[in-house]
């Protein structure tokens, strides 16, 4: 499906082609010479993700827009980071994206009101939702510039395997992390591939199976993060230096370098190992564990392992 999306800059109209999928909600803003935003809607609701280019369209930022729920992944905002990145990786101009978020949170893991449908679901809904939301992990991982997460808020579940499939990833000082699934009785499944290629085995042993949440020096000892700074002015400042470093690379060469870590390092994800995730997420939401997991959180209680807690 294409979307046509109009946007004026500098008195001259833009026709801009934007491939989205059909439920996709997104919005671009392309910056004028004089620096301000110009918005085209491919939805009249409000946005989940909305990208801008800076003037020289040489980078983009994508960014979480939903902080009343804490960024949470619901299908529009998975379908607007996949749309988003779809768009965007048609550019031979640009040289590098770089990932926020609006609000408290970067992002919650999954959203609230999507999960308690998934309460209802059929087993070939739940593997349909499981691969959705490994979409949004493979869409990262495999763009073809490097891609930046820039982390101000708390990061959790779902939320981590965006910041696994990264290329680099800076968060301030304070910020907790945490892979909560298995207190809700389910797993981390489509997010692993991401986070042991980032993490390695150890650590994700330590913290899948606890659900124990940590600070912004673990991430960076266990190699989630790349560096901590100690406010958001911190991530502005390696924002600058890292745009500065990369215009000076050949993005074919940039593109190239990506295909090699991804083939050498173990970094491509193979579809058949996606899959085996999806299913292994799907059955899990359906075991006992995982309908009871849902229907104490749906119905705001401990689930049963926790009653002597």
């Amino acid at each position: 499906m294409w979307a046509a999306v109009r946007a004026v800059t500098g008195g001259q109209r833009a026709r801009l082609m934007v491939q989205v999928q059909p439920s996709y909600v997104g919005t671009l803003v392309q910056r004028s010479p004089g620096g301000h935003g110009v918005r085209g809607r491919c939805s009249a609701s409000a946005s989940p993700v909305a990208f801008e280019l800076t003037d020289n369209g040489k980078f983009a930022t994508v960014t979480l827009n939903r902080p009343e729920n804490h960024n949470a992944l619901s299908p529009d905002t998975m379908d607007g980071i996949v749309g988003a990145l779809n768009t965007l990786g048609d550019s031979t101009d640009l040289r590098g994206v770089f990932l926020k978020a609006n609000g408290k949170s970067f992002c919650a893991g999954g959203d609230l009101k999507h999960m308690r449908a998934t309460a209802d679901f059929t087993a070939d809904e739940n593997r349909a939702d499981a691969m959705r939301l490994s979409g949004v992990f493979d869409a990262i991982n495999n763009f073809p510039r490097p891609v930046v997460a820039m982390v101000g808020g708390n990061v959790f579940g779902g939320g981590l395997g965006i910041l696994s499939a990264c290329d680099m990833v800076f968060a301030v000082t304070g910020t907790k992390f945490a892979f909560t699934e298995v207190k809700l009785g389910v797993i981390p499944a489509t997010i692993a591939p991401y986070v042991l290629a980032r993490i390695g085995a150890p650590a994700a042993r330590r913290y899948f199976l606890t659900a124990e949440a940590f600070g912004s020096a673990e991430a960076m000892r266990i190699g989630l993060v790349n560096s901590e700074v100690a406010d958001v002015a911190g991530l502005d400042e390696i924002e600058a230096k890292l745009k500065a470093q990369m215009l000076l690379n050949s993005p074919a060469a940039v593109e190239a370098c990506k295909q090699l870590i991804h083939e050498v390092g173990g970094a491509r994800i193979p579809l058949a190992v996606r899959e085996f995730t999806a299913q292994l997420l799907a059955e899990t939401r359906d075991s006992p564990d995982g309908r009871e997991g849902m229907s104490a959180f749906n119905e705001r209680r401990k689930p049963r392992w926790q009653e002597d807690v």
